[in-house]
């Protein structure tokens, strides 16, 4: 990594850590998750297959007040897509396939063989048993029917299940639970615990519902019959991908990149330290080290514009989005509309390398309309620097949405200029 002056030095030593400035520990966080580059004109197949293998896992959301959360990642790196180019990616080209990962996932498809040790837990799960006992109870060979379903008629969802085995409400069972094993459907249950222990995978979606096939009709058979990394094998495989996407990293924020226990997660990095592939570094104003690759480089300032879903990867640990960018990420989806400071659905806005803004976004699909309900600068920035490449990307992402304007309401300190920019440039 290059130091002020330009020139390349080993980041740190294991015994005596090295200092990485604020500027620079920003610079790695930016580059490791895809904006240091130049957005191509027209992102294609490669272009997508490159961010998600760099990122690792796009996160899945039911939202779709925008647009649904895990197209926006590759948006904000890559400008405007086809939407259908990742759905090509994930279900007919098997580059990535759906997995629990740092949650409901998009996951790159090279880290299967690192995610086959949550599958055989989840197969094992004491909570998996107890429901299979109860469903045998109630509905004597139910669960191997359902598989053997999925066997014959597959891709299915659970409500095309010939007995979707539906619960209602005021089933007393249902009023007593408290655990999801004895609520909504028998059926969605079985699908859902099968595909957690890698027997089902997901095909495709109708609407927002999971297809269920067999992981062997969805899963590349090179794939599959690779062999399964042990569970402290593959969780260092996935601390070793959460140091490469997060370009430096505390132990806590390696954890929590594939949700992995802070505990093996610890001790994981001592191995990767041991091995060479991490070393550690003094963050300025970190209290812990941080931990980064031999080969990482903070290189030049980035010109980002990016607006950010609230489920990007770049800010999923608010803790760490806070040491670094000094931003405070909320996200009010589920706070009463009263009490919103900011609005529903928040996208932050990333402008060179800093996140200067937060912006309430809303597709109005009938009307052709962008809508921004509001825009509020972060403390410390200007809207006349702001206002300007905002404008340009929310034109660009009305654009890409098939929306012909973007109509912005006067609610937040942003919201003038912004109008302002749309109206000098016709938008």
């Amino acid at each position: 990594m290059p130091d002020e002056s330009g020139r390349r030095r080993t980041v740190c030593s294991v015994a005596r850590p090295d200092p990485i400035t604020a500027e620079q520990v920003r610079r790695l966080a930016l580059r490791a998750q895809g904006f240091g580059a130049l957005r191509p004109a027209r992102p294609g197949p490669a272009d997508a297959r490159r961010i998600i293998r760099l990122l690792g896992a796009l996160q899945i959301d039911a939202v779709n007040v925008l647009v649904r959360s895990h197209y926006l990642p590759l948006f904000s790196r890559l400008g405007p897509y086809r939407v259908e180019l990742l759905d090509r990616l994930v279900y007919r080209q098997a580059a990535a396939y759906e997995y629990w990962a740092h949650a409901a996932s998009i996951v790159a498809i090279e880290l299967y063989a690192a995610l086959r040790w949550r599958m055989t837990r989840s197969a094992a799960s004491p909570e998996w048993a107890s429901f299979l006992a109860r469903v045998e109870r109630d509905r004597p060979g139910y669960a191997e029917a359902v598989y053997a379903e999925v066997a014959a008629r597959g891709p299915l969802t659970f409500s095309e299940l010939t007995d979707p085995a539906r619960r209602g409400k005021d089933n007393p069972r249902y009023a007593a639970s408290t655990t999801l094993w004895d609520r909504g459907s028998d059926g969605k249950t079985v699908l859902e615990c099968y595909y957690d222990e890698g027997v089902l995978a997901v095909a495709g979606r109708h609407g927002f519902n999971r297809r269920f096939d067999l992981a062997e009709r969805v899963i590349p058979a090179t794939v599959l019959e690779a062999p399964a990394l042990s569970e402290p094998d593959g969780q260092r495989e996935l601390v070793r991908h959460a140091g490469a996407a997060l370009g430096i990293a505390t132990v806590a924020d390696l954890a929590d990149y594939f949700r992995l226990p802070v505990a093996a997660t610890r001790a994981r990095v001592r191995e990767l330290v041991d091995a060479g592939a991490f070393i550690a570094a003094r963050p300025e104003g970190w209290s812990e080290p941080g931990y980064v690759s031999p080969s990482a480089q903070a290189g030049r300032a980035v010109a980002a514009s990016a607006l950010l879903s609230p489920f990007d990867s770049l800010i999923w640990d608010r803790r760490r989005t806070q040491r670094i960018f000094g931003f405070r990420h909320s996200f009010e989806l589920y706070v009463p509309a009263a009490q919103r400071q900011f609005g529903y659905y928040v996208l932050p806005y990333l402008l060179g390398e800093q996140i200067v803004a937060r912006v309430d976004l809303k597709a109005d699909r009938n009307g052709g309309v962008l809508r921004v309900p509001g825009a509020f600068l972060d403390d410390g920035y200007d809207a006349g620097t702001v206002a300007g490449p905002l404008a340009t990307e929310l034109r660009a992402m009305a654009g890409w949405l098939g929306l012909d304007d973007v109509v912005v309401a006067g609610h937040g300190d942003l919201a003038p200029a912004v109008t302002a920019e749309l109206k000098a440039a016709g938008g």
